[in-house]
């Protein structure tokens, strides 16, 4: 990130993960800031633009799938932040990722047992997963494999090894869970392979940030007003600020908890 806007002359003050409501209050008012990169985590998003959205500066979430960083009518949306129009994320939300996942069932003719965490989380996709029509059964009998919403750690990880050996397809979440040898396990996330970045450094955002400053320096905008105009007629953000083609892709668990991609899941 920091070389993409070097080269383009366009200053980066970093942040760092320590305070983000801190650091977006810091650049609303900064004068000469133009775009905001980050944070992390969804909910640091939905907070930190309570600072942003009000001063009119563009935020670019690298890696934030909640449903409400960007949406208000969706299951998982309760609390939506209040971005203005002024957010745009760079990988798919979550709503998306179950409808990739409930496109793949339903091409196989097949059907889902869904495991959810009772937490907030688990409950929202698992709504997800009903607004879009997974095709699914309550009888673990009838499925032909396991869609796990949850968290490691949580009891819903020994619910799904308890039905081993029904292939599993997880969430964003589980990494590291006991959820049983030899079985298939694979996870659907928003992450395409690369060819220049480990899957370590792929998940952490790094190569999403330098997609954000990529952006920023496409844009060649020198205020706030132009940048978010430019970003909105990209052409590569819906009406929400949402991707229109984001990457959902499986990756293949291996014994360690090592992910290797696996394939894309189109869209429906």
């Amino acid at each position: 990130m920091d070389t993409v806007l070097a080269r383009a002359a366009i200053a980066h003050v970093a942040h760092g993960v320590g305070d983000p409501v801190a650091a977006g209050v810091a650049a609303a008012r900064d004068p000469e800031a133009v775009a905001f990169v980050g944070p992390i985590r969804s909910r640091a998003v939905a907070e930190t633009v309570g600072a942003t959205a009000p001063a009119g500066l563009p935020l670019i979430a690298p890696i934030s799938t909640w449903v409400g960083v960007t949406r208000s009518d969706e299951p998982g949306c309760d609390d939506p932040a209040d971005h203005r129009g002024t957010v745009f994320r760079l990988v798919a939300r979550d709503t998306e990722v179950a409808a990739r996942i409930a496109h793949e069932v339903k091409k196989a003719g097949t059907r889902a047992h869904v495991v959810a965490g009772e937490h907030e989380y688990g409950m929202q996709l698992d709504g997800q997963l009903r607004l879009v029509g997974l095709p699914r059964t309550s009888d673990p009998a009838d499925a032909d494999l396991v869609v796990l919403c949850g968290l490691n750690g949580e009891p819903e990880i020994d619910r799904t090894r308890s039905l081993a050996p029904l292939a599993v397809i997880a969430f964003d979440g589980v990494q590291g869970a006991d959820l049983g040898d030899d079985r298939d396990v694979q996870l659907a996330l928003p992450f395409a392979p690369s060819a220049e970045l480990s899957p370590d450094d792929l998940f952490s955002g790094l190569g999403h940030a330098r997609h954000a400053a990529q952006l920023v320096v496409g844009a060649g905008a020198s205020d706030r007003s132009s940048l978010l105009q430019a970003l909105r007629s990209h052409g590569a953000f819906d009406e929400h600020g949402d991707p229109t083609e984001p990457d959902v892709w499986l990756w293949r668990r291996h014994a360690d908890w090592r992910l290797t991609a696996e394939r894309p899941l189109t869209s429906p």
